[in-house]
């Protein structure tokens, strides 16, 4: 009897490893592409990259800020010094697929800015929306 009982134990441990180990790689697919995205175009800051920064935004969020504009604003603000992800977002709703994610930015300052940037998916490629700095 304490050995079905054993057995019984060890096949539901194994398959709530197993269960839990497909749900957290299907929640990395979901949200690694945004994050990555996000620390590139964070990236592209910090290295005073504002061509690559600049053609990371969408379409409705470079309609709103020329290039020009766009590279003016970045040299108001302080330099990021280093940053880390520490949230990641993402929703499908009626098939418009966007993302939310946190990350905390140490500016050259000294101060850490938790900034929430907003991305969505543009022909299969995610991009930064909204407010850009």
């Amino acid at each position: 009897m304490l050995i079905v009982v054993g057995v019984v134990l060890v096949l539901c441990c194994a398959g709530g490893v197993t269960g839990g180990y497909f749900l957290f790689r299907g929640i990395q697919q979901a949200t690694g592409p945004a994050s990555q995205a996000t620390d590139e175009f964070v990236a592209d800051l910090k290295s005073g990259n504002a061509d690559a920064a600049y053609g990371r935004l969408c379409a409705s969020t470079r309609s709103k800020f020329s290039r020009e504009t766009f590279v003016q604003g970045l040299s108001g603000q302080p330099q990021i010094r280093s940053h880390k992800i520490v949230g990641v977002n993402v929703s499908n709703l009626n098939g418009r697929v966007s993302a939310t994610v946190t990350a905390k930015l140490t500016l050259d300052t000294g101060f850490v800015d938790q900034h929430t940037f907003a991305l969505v998916k543009e022909y299969g490629q995610w991009k930064m929306c909204g407010q850009p700095y």
